[in-house]
């Protein structure tokens, strides 16, 4: 199949989440598959750093090309490189008016957040690149409210295009909670007629609301775990679309995203000193030793280390671990925090920090080698989130050697098996379902009393790091929903 992946973000090139990841990792399992994929992507400033960084030239695809719709009119450039590490196109869609700024999702200059308009412009370069550059796909593959516009302007008419005459469309949820909402006002800018301003398409309560639009409108839809699958078709999880998604739930899969399984082997990672693997853990607890020098903390025997690595918003649960993170500390744990985000949550965990300077460390800001080296090093992940469509960080923590402990929503659900006492054989982790930090802190409790269980820990340790969390099983999944998409 010749498949083109439109997305906002592409690892490393430029990212901020799971996102980017995804569509930076699924395109190479589907080549190695055999199929024929293209990547778009907007040639963000910071893009264009980390290919001057790494010196990769970038090659004109395209001379200074016009690409209009409705009413509107922009100049693009279009860039052409690789993948980095394959021989998979990237196409670079370049407008320094609307990408180059500070942030990735930076508002325009005078603080007007022309989201809807930018990524508009994306899609209509999309199409316009796959026009001028012969490309004749079979899958379009739209990621997020940024590329929701690509099945509805598919299903609008695009398919009478020669270009596009065979061309079906999969729609990837990576994350419900951001749709793409804005103004009524907002909907000439889409070039549509107005059949598709109702609420069987885009307009969602007098509002525009692409993500709405592009479920409705894709041949398939996916999400990022197959639990997240059914909670987006609660009122609780569904922000808003579950009756929707209730009512397509018959195109709807969740396939859990895999992790890039070379960059994350403890046997060859590049940030660790010792290696390991589960035959030969001792590399692991050299890797502890080597931490807790680095962070400047006491090594005490048979004393676990917890880990957390994430964004500091809410989604994350960090009201839960700024409750709980006090009483695992006095009931004789150790803690290392990596992060950043909001600045009243920073500030908590500083000041606990501070309350507890033999015994806990907090680190803001994001260090890509110090993650690498706490999860090789600390014993226990936590993973409290509100919610949590796939989550990576337990599969990273898994395939370390490092148990999680989470909150059972989302992908936490579906890839860590709690241990409760009669499951050793199968069990990767600990977990808990309420929103409440006394849970919380009794499911950390529990893994700190199984670590001081060694035969049982290593059982766990292991049975993690045996899972198969690659990339070629997600790839086989959505093999299959392409090909559902081409039948439809």
């Amino acid at each position: 199949m010749k498949i083109v992946f439109a997305s906002a973000e592409v690892s490393p090139i430029a990212k901020t989440g799971g996102l980017g990841d995804v569509c930076g990792s699924l395109p190479k399992a589907l080549a190695k598959l055999g199929h024929d994929v293209t990547i778009f992507m907007p040639c963000y400033r910071q893009a264009r750093e980390w290919f001057a960084n790494n010196g990769v030239e970038l090659e004109e695809a395209l001379p200074t090309t016009h690409v209009s719709w409705a009413d509107w009119a922009a100049e693009s450039n279009f860039l052409r490189t690789t993948l980095p590490g394959t021989e998979i196109p990237l196409i670079l869609v370049a407008n320094d008016y609307y990408f180059r700024r500070p942030h990735i999702y930076s508002p325009r200059f005078d603080g007007y957040d022309d989201g809807i308009e930018r990524f508009t412009f994306f899609c209509r370069a999309v199409v316009r690149g796959c026009e001028l550059l012969g490309i004749a796909p079979d899958i379009v593959h739209a990621h997020d409210w940024h590329t929701a516009l690509l099945p509805v302007y598919l299903h609008s008419g695009l398919r009478r295009t020669d270009q596009f005459e065979h061309a079906r469309s999969v729609y990837t949820i990576h994350n419900l909670n951001y749709q793409g909402i804005g103004a009524a006002e907002r909907f000439p800018s889409f070039g549509l007629h107005s059949r598709y301003w109702a609420p069987d398409a885009l307009e969602h309560f007098r509002d525009v609301n692409l993500m709405k639009g592009g479920i409705i409108l894709a041949d398939q839809v996916t999400t990022v775990s197959p639990t997240y699958a059914r909670e987006i078709q609660t009122p609780e999880h569904g922000a808003g679309l579950d009756g929707i998604l209730r009512s397509l739930a018959f195109k709807l899969q969740g396939i859990v995203n895999g992790i890039d399984v070379e960059e994350w082997d403890s046997e060859t990672d590049p940030y660790l000193r010792s290696h390991f693997s589960a035959q030969r853990l001792a590399g692991k607890n050299l890797s502890k030793r080597a931490l807790l020098r680095e962070l400047k903390l006491p090594l005490k025997a048979k004393t676990p280390l917890l880990s957390f690595i994430s964004r500091l918003v809410d989604q994350k649960g960090i009201d839960l671990l700024i409750a709980a993170l006090p009483h695992m500390l006095a009931a004789g744990a150790q803690a290392v925090i990596l992060g950043s985000g909001e600045p009243r949550y920073e500030n908590a965990l500083r000041q606990i920090a501070a309350q507890h300077p033999d015994s806990c460390r907090v680190v803001i800001g994001f260090d890509n080698p110090l993650a690498h080296r706490i999860y090789a090093g600390a014993d226990i992940l936590l993973m409290p989130s509100m919610y949590e469509p796939c989550g990576l960080n337990q599969m990273y923590a898994l395939r370390y050697g490092t148990v999680p402990v989470v909150r059972l929503t989302g992908g936490l659900a579906d890839t860590v098996i709690p241990f409760h006492g009669a499951n050793l054989e199968t069990a990767n982790g600990f977990g808990f379902l309420s929103t409440n930090a006394a849970d919380f802190f009794t499911a950390t409790w529990l893994a700190m009393l199984n670590y001081r269980e060694p035969k049982t820990w290593r059982r766990l340790q292991a049975n993690g790091m045996a899972a198969d969390f690659s990339w070629e099983r997600s790839a086989r999944e959505y093999e299959s929903v392409y090909h559902r998409a081409l039948n439809s």
